[in-house]
């Protein structure tokens, strides 16, 4: 979700462009424009490092100035489940389940009185294994080496997670297992120019140590592909060709330069496209200066983080869990991926917790109630 200060410079900014053709769009939201909006407050709300619970409701666009004017539209079918072939058993089925995601979505759903934990059906569970990690890989990919050059296969799947270092873990786990020769593919580092704030960088921070720095959303220094891989975009290169952040693809030709791919996800699957080293920088960093990498945009994609995940929708889930989760929407975004029931499995692999029914479900209740907006409100920048 975006924080609500990209709704506010948007807001302003129409203000400020309208103002001398219409007299009266300073007084309007959005410069008197029709905004249309669509999300769920049940998924994971702004990404705020090192932030309060307080911190990242009041970064919400329900905690906004602008809140008071839009007009709430609350979908009814979830159209991710629904099926206009199913029996009526079948559609039972889905409804049950619809029910129990909103209800993990809602918060309404606990098993303890901390309202912390909720419990899992047995038959969702893998909790008997030796290697966990084996376990949701069998799970997920069973028919690996006979599938894995039909591109659909992917396209239906992947393991979810909660943090990046367990999604590279499992990647390079399931990329050993392709069949083909991989390449690697090195990035170039260095220090931006204008975060100079010494004249001794090359010696503080020497090319060795930036080629081993990691930041999310930003590919590592070394990368190893395959022809035949799923990839995922990490960021927006055309949207007009389908190629965003987020978007799915299957590696076809692996250049020295650059690689070939065909989207797997959105608008334009089948499409092949070239994609090509480009320079990217972290949005959030804790060292003194700001980094520039040359690199591919992508990553390797058999396992994702929930986050990433947002929007996509697959028959398989795996839900690895060897930490529990950590912020509100997680739980509720990473079981919502699958269109059946039947398509999601989970393992809580969590040495801290005995019971491997047992997960955290973390929700702020306080972001729900302020959904509905007061048509009384005026709305001020």
């Amino acid at each position: 979700m975006a924080h609500k200060y990209c709704f506010e410079a948007l807001d302003r900014s129409l203000r400020d462009i309208l103002k001398d053709k219409y007299e009266d769009s300073i007084n309007k939201p959005f410069g008197g424009l029709t905004v249309v909006c669509g999300g769920d407050f049940r998924q994971i709300l702004p990404v705020i490092p090192k932030s309060t619970k307080a911190d990242i409701i009041d970064a919400s666009l329900n905690s906004s100035y602008l809140w008071p004017s839009f007009q709430v539209y609350e979908l009814t079918q979830n159209m991710r489940l629904f099926n206009p072939n199913m029996s009526s058993t079948e559609a039972a089925k889905i409804a049950s389940f619809d029910e129990w995601l909103l209800q993990i979505g809602n918060g309404s759903l606990y098993d303890d009185k901390e309202k912390e934990l909720i419990r899992l059906p047995a038959d969702l569970c893998i909790t008997s294994y030796e290697d966990p990690m084996k376990s949701i890989i069998q799970a997920i990919y069973s028919t690996f080496l006979q599938s894995y050059s039909d591109p659909t296969y992917f396209k239906e799947r992947a393991i979810l997670t909660p943090t990046n270092d367990m999604v590279h873990e499992l990647n390079e786990m399931i990329m050993d297992i392709i069949p083909a020769e991989a390449r690697t593919y090195l990035s170039s580092d260095g220090i931006c120019k204008a975060s100079f704030k010494t004249d001794q960088n090359d010696l503080l921070y020497p090319t060795e140590f930036l080629n081993n720095l990691k930041f999310s959303g930003v590919p590592n220094h070394n990368i190893q592909l395959k022809v035949g891989a799923p990839i995922m975009l990490l960021r927006n290169l055309n949207q007009g060709d389908g190629l965003c952040n987020g978007t799915r693809l299957i590696v076809t030709n692996l250049g020295k330069w650059s690689i070939r791919a065909d989207i797997i996800s959105g608008k334009n699957i089948g499409t092949n496209v070239t994609i090509p080293r480009i320079i990217m920088s972290p949005n959030e960093s804790r060292w003194p200066f700001k980094l520039n990498r040359r690199q591919l945009p992508v990553t390797t994609c058999f396992a994702m983080t929930i986050n990433k995940s947002q929007g996509q929708s697959l028959k398989h889930v795996g839900l690895f869990l060897h930490k529990q989760l950590f912020t509100h929407g997680q739980a509720y975004v990473a079981m919502s991926r699958v269109t059946t029931r039947e398509g999601l499995t989970i393992i809580n692999a969590d040495d801290e917790v005995e019971d491997k029914t047992l997960i955290k479900n973390i929700v702020y209740r306080e972001i729900f109630q302020t959904i509905l907006p007061s048509t009384q409100s005026s709305v001020q920048p």
